[in-house]
């Protein structure tokens, strides 16, 4: 089960930016749900709780938070929250949280040791693998690649790290490699300019390559607030909309995906209101 953008702490600040204004942003701009609190994250955390209590039923495997847990790195409580409504998930399902833009970066970009070092202490590796059925998972941080300039040495080593996890061997069982991340390396075609929902060049030629080169068919991320299906040769790329808010005209819900030894399929469902 994937979830994407929880966001805690999103919605407050969305209406604080579009204070004032006469009428609702358009189509694909994220917009404070009505109602809106001056503080605190109900909406988000309600969503949240929801999207829990389904996958208690479902029972999958495991969930994975594909970034932006956060709306503010730096703020305690954003994450204290999130990580308690998780207590609500099912002992027998594990959590894996991906490292988005909002959970390490000082300006909602940029990664420092500071905010890296935080976000460690607070969620975990920032890059990591896992092995579940058939596949195994590899989970890196888009967010160094996205702003490299920023932490350069962790650019560096976690590059190496993903040469490195991708070269080794697949265990016994194990028939393909799976990657996740927060930002998607292209929204519709590898060569498309540089904007708010991909990642620069050459880095993003860099990492499609590294990817294929190594087997790697699927790449899942979120970071868009809406559904994106795309794809480079053998590269497919797929980004899950909010679970928090998403862009307004868009729906907002979770992916479920089935991995088989030959196949991965994977459907997005609505996240039911009531």
């Amino acid at each position: 089960m994937i979830l994407a953008d929880p966001q805690f702490g999103m919605a407050v600040h969305l209406q604080k930016k579009h204070e004032g204004a006469t009428e609702p942003p358009g189509i694909g701009v994220a917009v404070a749900p009505p109602g809106t609190p001056d503080s605190g994250w109900p909406y988000e955390t309600a969503r949240l709780e929801r999207a829990i209590a389904i996958a208690n039923d479902l029972k999958p495997e495991f969930v994975v938070v594909l970034g932006d847990m956060v709306m503010n790195w730096n703020n305690r409580q954003q994450g204290a929250d999130l990580l308690a409504a998780f207590e609500k998930l099912s002992p027998e399902i594990p959590v894996h949280y991906v490292p988005g833009n909002h959970d390490v970066g000082v300006d909602f970009l940029a990664a420092t040791d500071e905010s890296l070092a935080a976000y460690r202490e607070k969620f975990g590796a920032d890059r990591f693998t896992f092995v579940a059925g058939p596949c195994r998972y590899v989970a890196f941080n888009s967010a160094l690649f996205d702003q490299p300039q920023s932490v350069p040495h962790e650019h560096d080593m976690q590059f190496e790290w993903l040469e490195e996890e991708l070269a080794r061997p697949l265990p016994e069982g194990v028939s393909q490699t799976v990657a996740f991340a927060h930002h998607p390396p292209f929204i519709k075609d590898i060569d498309e300019e540089y904007g708010v929902y991909n990642l620069p060049q050459p880095g993003r030629q860099r990492l499609a390559d590294l990817l294929i080169r190594n087997g790697v068919r699927y790449v899942f991320t979120g970071h868009t607030h809406a559904n994106v299906l795309s794809r480079y040769k053998e590269l497919r790329v797929i980004a899950t909309s909010a679970i928090g808010i998403s862009r307004n005209g868009h729906a907002s819900g979770y992916r479920l995906v089935r991995a088989t030894p030959d196949s991965i399929s994977h459907s997005f469902y609505v996240l039911p209101k009531d």
